[in-house]
């Protein structure tokens, strides 16, 4: 009995894996996590987080967290897409015609938001929290990104099927390639253009090979951080009111800064970096929205009945 009673209290050590460094928005949000749960918890849980993908790389992430190899860890909502299609719902493009429809879209309340949740939980992972990271914009080196045509033929940097389904119609070449490993593909010119979110331009120092940026907001970078399903059903109703509140916590606070971080990104960009940043006027971007709209119809077909449900609640959204 004694033994039984020592091990209810006994400390939990959870390991997280990050691709990103801990200084990095979606990294510093896990180490906010990491001091909110020691905090309340009285250091009955501690987090040790293995950063900069010392561990493994976002798309290892879904695999190592469901077979038990890691506790938690970052992952690219996108990174389910391939096998989930209706997860990739916030990377179609134009899909989130502004920032307010993203946030309801994304919302713990939302039935968006639960439905794929429940889908991501037959993977053998558990949502903790969403982080949201804010839109996605093009990048290029020489001549600028303004039209649909001037991704014709061009190698382009992809997050995921639904952004490569997007560049597909805009006549370009989808190529995915990982966040840590942009700086080199556009330095060496694997790829013509990229994409990416606006911070990362600043945190990646991407303005040092890339010299102008569209702002397109054409997408969403919503992060996931997620457990192993059976070491959640394992912990006990108070370990996982610590982990549900400090995670509510380290979200409110991401997502009430994310707007803030971006647009503050932006003008470091536009002001301390010899990167040019061009605006697209409103008939350009519906331009690009007639130019994806094959891309919203392929999610749909690839993610049948659930995602055209997904796809009619963000319209309700509008």
């Amino acid at each position: 009995m004694v033994c039984g009673s020592m091990a209810a209290h006994a400390e939990r050590t959870l390991k997280v894996s990050l691709q990103v460094s801990a200084k990095h928005p979606v990294g510093a949000n896990v180490v906010y996590f990491k001091d909110q749960v020691e905090k309340i918890s009285n250091g009955e849980i501690k987090v040790e987080i293995y950063d900069s993908a010392q561990l493994y790389k976002g798309s290892e992430v879904p695999q190592a967290v469901a077979a038990g190899a890691i506790d938690m860890g970052l992952v690219l909502i996108d990174e389910y897409a391939g096998t989930l299609p209706a997860t990739g719902l916030f990377s179609v493009a134009f899909m989130f015609p502004n920032y307010d429809v993203l946030a309801k879209a994304a919302a713990p309340e939302s039935p968006i938001r639960q439905e794929i949740d429940e889908l991501i939980r037959s993977t053998g992972t558990r949502v903790v929290w969403w982080q949201d990271y804010g839109p996605v914009q093009l990048l290029s080196k020489g001549t600028p990104v303004i039209t649909p045509d001037d991704m014709k033929g061009k190698k382009v940097r992809v997050l995921g099927k639904p952004s490569g389904d997007f560049i597909n119609a805009a006549g370009g070449i989808p190529v995915k390639i990982g966040g840590a490993e942009q700086f080199i593909a556009y330095q060496r010119g694997t790829v013509d253009v990229g994409m990416t979110g606006t911070t990362a331009i600043q945190s990646r120092k991407l303005f040092e090979v890339m010299d102008s940026v569209t702002i397109t907001n054409h997408a969403q970078t919503e992060f996931l951080i997620v457990m192993n399903d059976k070491l959640w059903d394992s912990m006990s109703e108070q370990e996982r009111e610590w982990i549900s509140t400090a995670a509510k916590s380290a979200e409110d606070v991401m997502r009430a800064e994310t707007k803030t971080d971006n647009l503050e990104s932006e003008e470091f960009i536009r002001s301390q970096t010899p990167m040019k940043v061009i605006h697209l006027s409103d008939e350009q971007v519906k331009a690009w929205q007639a130019t994806a709209a094959p891309a919203v119809d392929e999610y749909i077909r690839s993610a049948g009945d659930v995602g055209k449900r997904l796809v009619d609640e963000v319209k309700k959204l509008y």
